[in-house]
């Protein structure tokens, strides 16, 4: 099956989001709980919020792509994105999908060890608006999805 990557995506933002703000620091532990959990959680990325994935479940697909990498840009944070399937590059690319959304744990324990905030998942947003709505626009700013042709 072919797959795509995704690199530089603009996942979530310091400000105040459902009435939580989120500082500098609070992005910062997230990068961090993420390089600590991130073999254990598996971060995901998803088609909008909703539990029933039906495009991915009708193509026997397990998820829209896994987040590989997390890091900090001023007040931006960032993912790197891999094994993204053919058919969700393609919406990408042609615009269905141009935001994000993340889905943020709050205090989990994993395996043993609280964390206070911990990346879970990515949702691709078509009509969806995201809570936080000052991050750039996947297709219209042209980032880079390369095909990953050793899947």
């Amino acid at each position: 099956m072919e797959m795509s990557n995704l690199s530089g995506i603009e996942v979530f933002s310091e400000g105040e989001w459902k009435g939580d703000k989120y500082t500098g620091a609070d992005l910062d532990e997230l990068v961090e709980n993420f390089a600590k959990t991130k073999d254990k959680l598996k971060p995901y990325v998803k088609l909008g919020h909703g539990d029933k994935q039906v495009l991915l479940e009708r193509d026997g697909l397990p998820a829209a792509g896994w987040i590989t990498n997390l890091y900090r840009e001023g007040k931006k944070l960032l993912a790197d994105i891999s094994g993204v399937p053919k058919i969700i590059a393609d919406i990408i690319r042609s615009g269905g999908y141009r935001r994000v959304s993340s889905e943020i744990l709050v205090k989990p324990k994993v395996e043993g060890t609280r964390y206070s905030k911990v990346l879970k998942a990515v949702a691709f947003l078509g009509g969806e608006t995201p809570a936080v709505t000052n991050l750039k626009d996947i297709a219209a700013l042209g980032y880079s999805v390369s095909e990953d042709k050793s899947n």
